[in-house]
């Protein structure tokens, strides 16, 4: 009993500190999404060139995830990392009238983001450990409903604090939220972990090459999105709060297929899960190129590709977090980062060539993203909880 207890506050501790966080960082990044694109009108140069850098520091993260998972846990590194992101925020107040300054800090910022992404999945994979894939699956659902439903608020808060506070307000809102996160994280158990943790970092188990490449896609497609809203709002004349509701309507619906996959199970027979995935992202480019220019029907159709996107990060995430170890989990989250900062040049070059249609990339690569994913072994990925044991690649 008491077993089962320490796992469930184990888990309540997980969910409030990925959801606040991803709170705090969305409003961190819409503010400097924001004043980047703001302070140089007209001039689209310097926001992909903000968005590209954003993910130089993935080429350093697996090093550092490698480094420090053979004496940290997942949840140690989180807290690590969340303190270096408050103290970031607290420095971008004093910087707002600095272009340079800025993407100096973006840069670091995304170096934490890109740190958390692979510290909060090696931590999510320490507390499933030992649980049926049915449940792992509706935890993870309940963790992208949480946390998507906090970057969908995020953008409001941006939006709802910016111009009622200094720069530097601003950014002690942002800074002392993060450091509260920081600090629950804060733990000296270093977790179930040691010399076998070690030998798997060193020679992590196979992951098949159709899952590897929709987790190289996953920040690509972020990037694109990323610098195709504020583009898109810009050019139709529309303000910080169309795009802080965009933005929103787009982590909503990656909120919702949490919830759908928790209420209904979603994901059991992941054939027919995915070809609705598909099927969901196919509708949305179609809303988008055939509908008129409404702020409603745009919302609407981000929502609809938020639920395409989402879903399949959710498979992603489970059939990665039932078959490795915590450090395994780490280290390919962080190479997939990695690899995706040249996918992401080349396509951030693409939508500035193609500057008036920026918005078709993120859709059709969403689409590919899922049409991937059910052309993996999906059956087979789901039919065994074994943890993968052979070494390889």
């Amino acid at each position: 009993m008491s077993e089962k207890n320490g796992s469930s506050q184990a888990l309540a501790i997980f969910l409030i500190c990925s959801t606040v966080y991803r709170l705090f960082s969305g409003a961190l990044m819409v503010s400097l999404t924001w004043t980047i694109l703001k302070q140089n009108d007209g001039d689209y140069l310097p926001l992909a060139l903000a968005i590209f850098c954003s993910f130089l520091p993935a080429f350093i993260t697996p090093m550092m995830i490698k480094r420090l998972s053979s004496s940290l846990s997942g949840r140690q590194m989180s807290g690590g990392f969340l303190l270096c992101m408050a103290c970031l925020a607290l420095a971008s107040g004093f910087s707002r009238e600095f272009t340079v300054g800025l993407l100096v800090i973006n840069l670091l910022v995304w170096l934490m983001i890109l740190s958390l992404e692979a510290s909060l999945d090696m931590w999510f994979t320490q507390i499933q450990r030992g649980m049926d894939e049915s449940k792992v699956r509706r935890i993870s659902g309940a963790t992208t409903a949480t946390s998507q439903a906090a970057l969908m608020i995020g953008p409001l808060l941006a939006a709802g604090l910016m111009p009622i506070l200094s720069p530097v307000g601003y950014a002690l809102v942002i800074g002392g939220g993060l450091l509260v996160v920081a600090g629950t994280c804060y733990t000296r158990d270093r977790g179930p972990v040691g010399t076998e943790q070690a030998r798997i970092v060193a020679n992590p188990a196979r992951l098949p090459l159709i899952l590897f490449i929709p987790m190289v896609l996953v920040w690509p497609i972020l990037g694109a999105f990323n610098f195709m809203l504020p583009v898109y709002v810009s050019n139709h004349g529309w303000s910080l709060f169309e795009l802080g509701v965009l933005d929103a309507v787009f982590g909503l619906g990656m909120a919702l297929i949490g919830v759908l996959v928790i209420i209904a199970n979603t994901g059991r027979n992941l054939s027919v899960y995915l070809s609705a995935l598909i099927a969901l992202a196919v509708f949305s480019t179609s809303m988008w190129f055939l509908l008129p220019d409404t702020l409603t029907i745009k919302a609407i159709s981000l929502l609809i590709l938020g639920m395409a996107f989402g879903g399949a990060r959710l498979h992603i995430r489970v059939a990665i977090a039932c078959r490795y170890s915590e450090a395994a989990v780490g280290l390919y989250v962080s190479k997939a980062n990695a690899l995706a900062t040249p996918v992401l040049m080349m396509i951030l070059s693409l939508q500035l060539a193609l500057i008036e249609n920026a918005w078709v990339l993120p859709f059709l690569l969403v689409v590919l993203t899922v049409t991937l994913l059910l052309q993996a072994p999906a059956t087979r990925l789901a039919q065994s909880n074994d943890r993968v044991e052979a070494s390889g690649a």
